[in-house]
């Protein structure tokens, strides 16, 4: 399910279990459930598996992109092409 970020459970725990509960926090962890530690009641650092920190960087590359074409769109000066235009002028610069 690559690019959606679906969490399970969200746990709070705080930092000392980090070092105390490693094994349970990552057992957590690859259920594909974040974990919140906290540092005196307050939130300080999520822990996510490997795989959802993939998901949840490809979704903000992909939202990046989406508000730079956004922005494209809207600029006047924008010089915007279709697919085919670019596959023609390709093909006549160099014989693709």
């Amino acid at each position: 399910m690559k690019g959606m970020i679906i969490l399970h459970k969200l746990y709070v725990r705080p930092e000392r279990e980090l070092r105390n509960n490693f094994s349970e926090i990552s057992k957590l962890n690859q259920q594909r459930d974040a974990v919140i530690l906290t540092n005196r009641g307050k939130a300080s650092h999520v822990l996510l598996s490997f795989d959802e920190f993939d998901d949840y960087e490809e979704y903000r590359h992909n939202r990046y992109l989406m508000e730079k074409i956004k922005e494209a769109e809207a600029d006047t000066n924008t010089n915007l092409r279709t697919h085919n235009d670019i596959w023609q002028v390709m093909g006549e610069r160099y014989g693709v």
